[in-house]
């Protein structure tokens, strides 16, 4: 953004970004040296706190594990190939099983194995300390009650002249118990409390009270949940690292080592689901078929006894032995029949939806074995999810489409089946039924022999079958390896919170910062300036003094400080007042108007000691007063004529030198010092000083005169200034501290910036030297002391000139304010 510049003329350039800069190093500075105390207190109180804040707050210490989560997918060398026993991998990502792990319900199972229902306290000094594992009694709610809890239930046990003392709450129901031993049980509305001996405890019991509070197993599973980080070690990695924060790091170490004996237990009993069905399958079949064994068996029996066959002659031909070989494989084809007929059966049943299904149990057609291997990995990883989903959760929906469509597919795979066996069938009988026109003139016992001896070997060797898959199937069941290892047990990383160095650190920057804050939020709000650095900071004009406020002792006539033969301090700054506005003019000019933006910052009180201060170095120099709206330069030096000053000059058309020199009288406080008074207020002050006669006036001014000091309306107020600046070669801004607002120098700047006044620049009134601010900016900044005139603050209070107050607003001049002889030419 291009930036707005002024050029003054001492060539300094304003910019927009520095007028808006409003603190710098060393107002920072100043406020932590002016203000030191209140930060060492901040700090001091802070700084406790912090102490208190560690003692009252509970330690928390970090531990982890890793696990490898096996992927039974991925089989190494000389690892057992466990797919053809029945064993399916339901790894279905690392994402699936962080997220199992994290789990509501393995979380809960965890807390229920370990109790962590139960909470054990006792009083501390700083809060009460948690007891994990070495509490004295072991307080539990019998099973039953325990998954119904719904509030906390609220023990207190002490140990008071050989008897234990129990009161407390459960639920709307108080307990107040003593007994004389333990164990005991304790009915309640909310159940049984038992409270056995802790045998691993070496409690010492005195005074002190045992604190005990027993929570619904849900919610400190919610708890844990929450409490738990599951993250992978690296991207393409399967080891996950667990992490727990807790109160006791033994609690938590029995925890993690818990969550994956959880996690494994579930697990397992997700990959033995499809064995598990398999093996009931299978012995619901051998049932079947032993009992059709056993009916051949008593066939043949029955058979050899009637007819008293007790050995059987095979001189069977060729066409026997085809015939045999035909009947064979009739029996195979019957049997992969009955199996797919089994298999449709039984996904038929509404029980079995969704269901894994038997596999592995003797089926020899390829594509309806695989599709059950895939439904079977489907729908063991849509029940895992399930423990944890909805059906409808967007994670389950796809699965059990998938299921469904996996069941139409495996239906017509079956259908399909059936139909190819049965045309194998139609071609075997064909081919049976010419070998056996062969074997007619068999004897009919044998021929009948023989069929029931080859009945007897289909459902014999299908009774075999099923038993070595029913063997196989078992070996599965015992072969399941956990699908979690541990890879680092759990271990203790260390305590986490509170950081007591980070605390500490942070109370101590509290302390800086919170009166640091305060005090930058008091300099934001300040909107009237203050020292030298706020002038400096709204506008780049050269400041050309900066005048204490004066004590009334020092004051003389026309409340003049600047004496002749002194060197006070409140000389010495008109006399460097005097000589930076000597450098912005040059030699042949001689008016220096004196201007302020408001009523009560002193512009005549300045105007009238800059008077004295040239008077000083024997030049001869006249005050004029043109703030003729609201004189007060003959009230100042005590002059009650009302009659004599500019504003009779500026009424008429023709000003001679006479005139002008009959209008001037001498201030009376020095003899090169002479006044021209504002004379009687008019009713038209903006008019009148745009008339020709003033710069008449001022001609005769400067051929009388060395010096011509002005004394001017408030520029911020009325615009008589704006008019009177064209006879003026230097202007002197006036401005007083802790009264004239920040917001007056956007004015100044743009009058600046527009040459409305020539040579501006700016005095600084009414600084107090008793303030801490002021001694820093002015003792120890740039500028420095003045030497051996001390301070300023010794000269007091400003006094009464320091306002306009009395002499009424700017604005209001009624006609019956006027009086003068010459009225009516004025008017005219």
């Amino acid at each position: 953004m291009e930036e707005n510049t002024i050029q003054n003329p001492a060539n300094n350039i304003i910019t927009e970004a520095e007028e808006n800069s409003t603190f710098s190093l060393q107002s920072i500075i100043a406020i932590f040296i002016l203000n030191w105390q209140w930060f060492v207190l901040s700090v001091v109180i802070c700084f406790a706190a912090g102490i208190v804040y560690i003692k009252y707050q509970a330690p928390i210490y970090q531990t982890n594990t890793k696990i490898f989560i096996q992927d039974n997918n991925s089989k190494s060398a000389g690892t057992l190939d466990v797919e053809n026993l029945g064993l399916i991998s339901n790894s279905s990502g690392l994402d699936n099983e962080m997220e199992i792990l994290s789990s509501h319900s393995i979380a809960l199972n965890a807390v229920k194995k370990l109790k962590l229902y139960t909470t054990y306290k006792i009083d501390g000094k700083f809060r009460d300390q948690l007891i994990y594992g070495s509490q004295p009694v072991i307080v539990d709610l019998d099973a039953a009650s325990i998954e119904k809890l719904t509030s906390p239930i609220n023990l207190e046990i002490k140990f008071k002249n050989g008897n234990y003392i129990i009161t407390g709450q459960a639920g709307q129901h108080s307990i107040n118990k003593t007994v004389s031993s333990i164990p005991t049980q304790i009915p309640t509305a909310a159940g049984k409390i038992q409270i056995t001996k802790n045998p691993n405890s070496e409690w010492t019991w005195g005074s002190k009270s045992l604190y005990v509070t027993i929570n619904s197993p849900k919610v400190i599973a919610d708890v844990y949940t929450k409490q738990i980080a599951v993250a992978p070690v690296g991207k393409a990695s399967s080891i996950v690292l667990i992490t727990l924060n807790d109160e006791s790091p033994k609690r938590a170490l029995d925890y993690l080592g818990q969550l994956v004996d959880s996690y494994n237990e579930e697990a397992n009993a997700d990959k033995n689901t499809i064995a598990i069905r398999t093996e009931e399958f299978i012995n619901s079949r051998l049932e079947k078929i032993s009992a059709e064994l056993g009916e051949t068996e008593s066939q043949l029996e029955n058979f050899k006894r009637q007819n008293q066959v007790f050995e059987i002659n095979t001189n069977a031909s060729n066409a026997m032995s085809l015939t045999t070989n035909y009947e064979q494989q009739l029996a195979d084809i019957s049997t992969q029949i009955s199996l797919l007929n089994s298999i449709k059966e039984y996904m038929a049943m509404p029980q079995n939806k969704y269901q894994t299904l038997p596999s592995n149990v003797g089926l020899t057609d390829q594509t309806a074995s695989s599709l059950i291997n895939q439904y079977n990995q489907v729908a063991l990883e849509r029940s895992r999810l399930m423990r944890t989903a909805s059906e409808n959760s967007p994670t389950v929906a796809p699965l059990t489409d998938q299921l469904n469509t996996l069941t139409a597919s495996i239906g017509n795979a079956i259908q399909q089946a059936k139909k190819n066996l049965q045309i194998q069938n139609n071609a075997l009988k064909s081919q049976l039924a010419k070998y056996n026109a062969q074997v007619q003139a068999s004897p009919t016992q044998e021929r009948i022999l023989n069929k029931i001896g080859r009945q007897q070997e289909v459902s014999s060797g299908l009774y075999l079958m099923l038993l070595q898959k029913r063997e196989e199937n078992s070996i599965s069941l015992a072969a399941t390896a956990n699908k979690g290892k541990i890879i680092d047990e759990p271990s203790l990383v260390g305590k986490i919170a509170p950081k007591e160095n980070n605390i500490m650190l942070m109370a101590i920057v509290l302390g800086i910062a919170i009166p640091f804050g305060i005090l930058l939020l008091i300099q934001l709000i300040r909107y009237k300036i203050s020292v030298r650095d706020d002038v400096e900071k709204l506008t780049k004009l050269p400041i050309a003094g900066d005048i204490p406020i004066a004590s009334e002792t020092v004051k003389t006539k026309a409340g003049i400080v600047v004496h002749e033969n002194t060197n006070n301090m409140i000389t010495e700054v008109f006399r460097s007042l005097r000589t930076n506005i000597l450098f912005t003019i040059k030699e042949s000019e001689k008016v220096i108007m004196v201007t302020s933006s408001t009523a009560g910052e002193g512009k005549t009180f300045i105007a009238s000691n800059l008077g004295v201060s040239l008077a000083l170095l024997g030049k001869k120099v006249v005050i004029v007063g043109l703030d003729v709206r609201k004189p007060r330069l003959a009230e100042l030096f005590g002059v009650k004529d009302k009659v004599h000053g500019i504003t009779p000059l500026l009424t008429k058309s023709i000003v001679t030198e006479q005139d002008v020199k009959s209008n001037i009288l001498n201030s009376g406080v020095n003899d090169n010092l002479d006044v021209l008074f504002a004379g009687p207020i008019p009713p038209n002050p903006a008019e009148l000083v745009t008339r020709e006669s003033l710069d008449a006036v001022f001609e005769y001014l400067k051929d009388l005169y060395d010096y011509i000091i002005v004394d001017t309306p408030p520029f911020g107020i009325v615009t008589d200034t704006l008019s009177i600046a064209r006879v003026a070669n230097a202007t002197l801004c006036v401005c007083r501290a802790e009264y004239t607002p920040k917001a007056a120098f956007g004015y100044i700047n743009q009058l600046a910036t527009e040459k409305k006044f020539t040579n501006m620049s700016i005095a600084i009134n009414c600084i107090d030297f008793t303030k801490k601010t002021h001694s820093y900016t002015y003792g120890y900044g740039k500028y420095g002391k003045y030497g051996k005139y001390g301070s300023y603050g010794k000269y007091g209070s400003y006094g009464k000139y320091g306002h306009y107050g009395h002499y009424g607003s700017y604005g209001n001049y009624a006609s019956s304010h006027y009086s003068s002889p010459n009225d009516n030419s004025i008017k005219k």
